[in-house]
C-alpha cells in the first residue's frame, strides 16, 4: 500500500461550491473533499484527450490505462480530503491539518491552544475511565475553564481545524479561515451583455502571497492512498496531462467559478511522514487508576475518529446504526466480542449534496457521519493483537462507502486526545 502527502496551494480566491446554490447567494466549504480534487484531475485529463464534452453530456467511455487503474472500479485510489493550513506550501512540510475532534472543548471568552489562550481540553479518556468503571456518562467532566478567574465560564464545544506539527504530535494551532464576498452582474445568454437588476455573490476563501500587505497564503492538507501500481499512474498522468508550476507541483484548476478567475492552484506530492505507531498511541488510551494500573483488565479500549465524513449503510441501503455489526459488515476481520461504546461516543449527522459536472446535475442529498465524530471501541483483552490489526487496517483501508472520494478516513486512537485530556487537568488540580 503506497501513501502520499498532498499539498494543495491555493493561488488565487477558491469557491468549493456545496451542490446547488438556492438565491444570488453561493458560499464555499472551508475545506477541499476528495471528490473536489479527484474530480479535477480527472477533468484535466478528460480535456486533455478530448473526452470532456460540454457539461450534461454523458462521456464517451473513459480511456484505458493509467485513468482506469486510478480512476475507476472498486479499487481505485483513495483521494483524501484536505484540510486548511495558513502556510506556504515548503512550511508546511512535515504537518498535519485536521478537523478538531468533537470532543474538544475550550473557554467560552477566551477559546484556543494555550499559552496564547485558555487552552483546550478533550473528554474521551474520561468517557473511556468510565466506561472502564461502569459509570454513566459526563460524570467525570470538567465542568469549567479551570484558567478563568472569578467568573468560571463554561467550557464550550471547540469548532474548525487545527494544524499538528511534527510527528511527535506535540505542538498544536489553530487554523483560522478568511472569506471574501465578490459580487458580480449575471450576463443575459442571448444578447451577451449584463442582465438588468440581476446581481449574484459569491463567498469565495481568500488567499495572500504572505508578503506584507498581501494577505497570509492559504494551502490544504492530506493524502492520497493506492497501490504502488496506482501511486505511479497518479504520477504519470500528472505529468502527462497538466501544466506544470513555478519551481515545483503541477496546476490544478479547482472548484466552481473557474471562468471568472477562480479555482487556481498548485498540486504537489510529497512521501508521507510517519506518525506516532500505532501500538504506542493504542496503549496510552487504556484507562488507569491513580495506581497506574488497569482500570478494567479484562478489556482493551481504543477510538475511532473520523478525519472525513463517513457513510455506513445497512442491508437495505438506509444509513445505518453505528454498530459492531455495521462495523463487520465493511470489516469482516472485526475481531470477536468487538463493542462499540455508543453511549460514551460523539457523532454527529450532517447533510451532504454537491455538483457533478458529468450529470450536470446536483448530486443527491445524503445523511452521513460528520468529520471529527468520535468513536468509542472495546475488546476483550485476548483480542488485543486483532484489535490491532482490526485498526491498522481502518486506516490503510478507510470505513464505509465512497471510500474513493476520501470518506471514511479515520485515525485510530488520536494523540490529541491524550495530548488535552481533561482528567490528566482535573488530577493536577486535585
Amino acid at each position: 500500500m503506497a501513501q502520499l502527502d498532498i499539498c494543495l496551494e491555493a493561488c488565487g480566491p477558491l469557491l468549493l461550491g456545496e451542490g446547488h446554490a438556492p438565491g444570488n447567494f453561493q458560499t464555499s466549504r472551508r475545506y477541499v473533499p476528495g471528490s473536489v480534487w479527484r474530480g479535477a484531475l480527472a477533468r484535466s485529463c478528460l480535456e486533455a484527450l478530448g473526452q470532456m464534452p460540454h457539461s450534461g453530456q454523458p462521456v464517451a467511455g473513459a480511456p484505458d490505462g493509467d485513468f482506469s487503474l486510478l480512476f475507476l472500479g472498486r479499487d481505485a485510489g483513495r483521494f483524501g480530503c484536505l484540510y486548511p493550513a495558513r502556510a506556504l506550501p515548503e512550511g508546511a512540510v512535515g504537518q498535519e491539518a485536521l478537523p478538531l475532534p468533537l470532543t474538544a472543548r475550550t473557554c467560552k471568552y477566551k477559546g484556543g491552544f494555550a499559552p496564547e489562550k485558555h487552552g483546550m481540553y478533550d473528554g474521551l479518556l474520561n468517557r473511556l475511565r468510565e466506561a472502564a468503571a461502569g459509570e454513566v456518562p459526563y460524570v467525570r467532566e470538567l465542568p469549567q475553564c479551570p484558567r478563568c478567574a472569578g467568573h468560571n465560564p463554561r467550557l464550550d464545544r471547540a469548532r474548525g481545524f487545527i494544524l499538528r506539527h511534527g510527528a511527535l504530535a506535540s505542538a498544536y494551532a489553530t487554523v483560522q479561515i478568511e472569506t471574501r464576498s465578490l459580487v458580480r452582474v449575471g450576463l443575459n445568454r442571448h444578447t451577451e451583455t449584463a442582465q438588468d437588476r440581476f446581481l449574484y455573490t459569491l463567498d469565495v476563501l481568500a488567499s495572500g502571497t504572505g508578503a506584507a500587505g498581501h494577505g497570509e497564503p492559504l494551502c490544504f492538507l492530506g493524502t492520497w492512498r493506492g497501490t504502488e501500481a496506482q501511486a505511479g499512474a497518479l504520477r504519470s498522468l500528472l505529468a502527462e496531462y497538466l501544466w506544470p508550476a513555478d519551481g515545483e507541483g503541477y496546476l490544478l484548476p479547482v472548484g466552481t467559478a473557474r471562468a471568472r478567475g477562480l479555482g487556481r492552484a498548485r498540486l504537489l506530492l510529497r512521501e508521507h511522514q510517519p506518525g506516532v505507531p500505532l501500538e504506542e498511541r493504542l496503549e496510552a488510551f487504556q484507562p488507569r487508576g491513580d495506581d497506574g494500573r488497569p482500570s478494567d483488565p479484562a478489556h482493551v479500549y481504543a477510538a475511532l475518529t473520523l478525519r472525513a465524513p463517513a457513510l455506513l449503510l445497512d442491508e437495505c441501503g438506509l444509513p445505518g446504526s453505528l454498530g459492531a455489526d455495521t462495523l463487520r459488515a465493511y470489516n469482516p476481520t472485526a475481531p470477536q466480542g468487538l463493542e462499540v461504546l455508543a453511549a460514551y461516543s460523539v457523532v454527529e449527522r450532517e447533510t451532504w449534496s454537491g455538483w457533478s459536472s458529468a450529470w450536470g446535475l446536483p448530486k443527491p442529498l445524503r445523511a452521513a457521519l460528520a468529520a471529527g465524530g468520535v468513536v468509542a471501541l472495546r475488546a476483550p483483552s485476548s483480542r488485543r493483537d486483532g484489535l490491532a490489526a482490526y485498526l491498522a487496517e481502518l486506516e490503510a483501508d478507510g470505513l464505509g462507502e465512497n471510500r474513493g472520494e476520501g470518506w471514511g478516513e479515520v485515525l485510530a486512537c488520536d494523540p490529541f486526545h491524550t495530548a488535552f485530556d481533561e482528567g490528566r487537568v482535573l488530577g493536577e488540580r486535585s
